[in-house]
């Protein structure tokens, strides 16, 4: 007679768990962020010309180098917003479950 296949896991296996749930209203935003910087270059007949000049730089130059700044703030807010919009919950000190932080206990 066959055996039934175990339930347990071999050991060293990896441990597979529910992500918590994200704010998709949140990504959404972050998804957006990430996508003005890579429209705005996307778009090289708003920014190939030479006028108006900043300091020597012809725009075309001065308006790319400018997007370096802008598309780093750009980055990080997205960051921060996807850090918010996926919360981290804690799990039992043995890796096993999520705490359940409605009990009312403090771990």
């Amino acid at each position: 007679m066959p055996s039934s296949p175990s339930k347990t896991p071999p050991p060293g296996a990896r441990r597979h768990y529910d992500a918590p749930p994200a704010n998709k209203s949140l990504l959404a935003l972050a998804a957006v962020l990430v996508a003005i910087p890579i429209v705005a270059l996307m778009l090289v007949g708003t920014y190939a010309r030479k006028d108006p000049v900043l300091w020597g730089f012809p725009f075309f130059f001065w308006y790319q180098f400018l997007w370096v700044f802008l598309c780093s703030a750009f980055t990080y807010s997205a960051y921060l917003i996807v850090q918010k919009a996926r919360p981290h919950r804690p799990m039992t000190d043995d890796g096993t479950e999520f705490v359940d932080s409605s009990d009312g206990s403090d771990r």
